[in-house]
């Protein structure tokens, strides 16, 4: 699971264990609903909180919680609490798992995620906006222009550390928008629909340059051992398959929507990872090593 995803699922979960905490009962339909995910990842986040210890019953469609966890899982919060400190919910999230008696003397976890730091009451508003399905007002600076826009909010994302908002604009066409660059936010009282394929389609998000009803297309790559070990580990894409070749290399097959997708992720992994094919974005990436060599070796 990459850093971004992990990210957004460890905040799902929190909020989850909040709620049972609180005494809510849920439904994976409520879940779905509340945080625009599919039937079948919203299930995922109930059997993740029974991994973790936590006591999750199930009366009729509801989940409920009925025993706080076991003193033997203890460790894993210790590790959520070192991710909400670079998340910057730290103030949230510990006082909860004081109540829960899981933080002990000593946290022997570490984690280090350059996450941006944003208003919490911009991302409330977002938030309620989403629930509500209610259109937001605002003022969008663009090249040092601030532009008067209307959106449709689906979704709050973070990609490589930076906080987005998932939505559609007036010609209700797909577009992620910086947070930070948000000015004069307003939730208004008109309401909107989200057909359920469109919040399906931002969950295949790799950056902020997807494109929901763009057409996927094939990238073929080659990377050596040392890529392949790390790709195994974080793959570039959810779509991301690697086929181990004869000598030390590996062929590695994702689809995309559009090429800014993937071509810095290409230069960060530049000499291990070279594209095959399609040819015209190896020749993209190529002419972007070549510009390196002219504008910067003879510095």
């Amino acid at each position: 699971m990459k850093a971004k995803e992990y990210t957004k699922t460890l905040s799902i979960l929190l909020q989850l264990i909040n709620k049972f905490y609180q005494g809510e009962n849920l439904s994976t339909s409520d879940i779905e609903k509340i945080y625009g995910v599919s039937k079948r990842t919203a299930q995922r986040y109930i059997n993740y909180l029974r991994e973790a210890g936590f006591n999750i019953q199930k009366k009729g469609k509801k989940y409920y919680l009925d025993t706080i966890i076991d003193n033997e899982k203890e460790t894993i919060f210790e590790a959520i609490l070192s991710i909400a400190k670079n998340a910057d919910i730290e103030e949230k999230i510990s006082p909860l798992l004081t109540k829960l008696k899981l933080i002990s003397k000593e946290n022997v976890f570490y984690s280090k995620f350059d996450i941006e730091k944003i208003d919490p009451q911009i991302l409330k508003k977002i938030e309620t906006a989403i629930k509500q399905k209610k259109i937001i007002k605002m003022k969008y600076k663009m090249n040092k222009r601030l532009i008067n826009m209307e959106i449709k909010p689906i979704k709050i994302s973070n990609f490589d550390g930076y906080w987005y908002v998932n939505a559609l604009n007036h010609k209700n066409e797909y577009r992620t928008y910086h947070i930070k660059s948000i000015h004069e936010l307003q939730v208004t009282n008109h309401t909107f629909d989200i057909k359920e394929n469109i919040l399906k389609d931002v969950d295949k998000a790799v950056n902020i340059w997807f494109k929901p009803k763009g057409t996927p297309f094939l990238v073929e790559l080659i990377a050596d051992e040392f890529a392949t070990k790390y790709l195994q580990r974080i793959p570039i894409s959810k779509t991301q398959k690697i086929i181990k070749n004869s000598d030390e290399t590996s062929t590695i097959y994702l689809e995309i929507t559009d090429k800014n997708e993937i071509i810095h992720k290409l230069l960060m992994w530049i000499p291990h990872l070279a594209v095959v094919s399609p040819k015209w974005l190896k020749k993209e990436v190529d002419n972007y090593i070549i510009q390196y060599i002219e504008k910067f070796m003879k510095l």
